[in-house]
């Protein structure tokens, strides 16, 4: 008796037991037309643009370029372009602009940018927040985290002069 023999007495059931797949015809029409209507509703949502949102460009109503000047005695302090400090978090503060600069820094330092490249803090006309890395091409919107979060960092429209 070899590997393919069958024991004595023993027959196959069919003749196409074993070393075909047999697949009824309702059923192949049921995945030929499943394929069909799968393609077609692609591509009358691409024709349509069902699902497409149109936000349009960006334009932000005010603009603020600032670095982080690091801790300073554990308060998070960032420069303005125009020489303006602000006092982000108080020492030991864990606050939302401390978390959201870190991880800022936690990206730039695993992208190999330099820490002391500027960030931009942009305000849209809906009064959204962006924070604008140009050096990493990334762009946190800050109104994802909440309202009250985004105007933490108002400190650094204010206006002022240089400390």
């Amino acid at each position: 008796m070899n590997a393919y023999s069958f024991p004595e007495g023993r027959e196959p059931a069919h003749e196409h037991d074993s070393d075909q797949i047999r697949i009824s015809k309702p059923v192949l029409y049921m995945m030929i037309a499943l394929v069909a209507f799968s393609i077609v509703t692609i591509a009358a949502g691409r024709m349509f643009q069902v699902g497409v949102t149109h936000e349009g460009t960006l334009h932000p109503v005010r603009s603020v370029d600032f670095t982080v000047a690091g801790s300073q005695g554990g308060a998070l302090v960032v420069t303005r372009a125009d020489g303006f400090r602000v006092q982000l978090a108080a020492p030991g503060e864990e606050i939302f602009p401390r978390l959201i600069l870190r991880s800022v820094a936690n990206i730039r330092t695993r992208d190999g940018v330099p820490l002391s490249a500027p960030l931009i803090l942009d305000v849209m006309p809906d009064g959204q927040r962006l924070i604008v890395d140009p050096a990493t091409h990334r762009t946190l919107r800050l109104a994802a985290f909440g309202p009250e979060n985004g105007a933490m960092l108002d400190p650094l429209l204010a206006k002022g002069s240089a400390q």
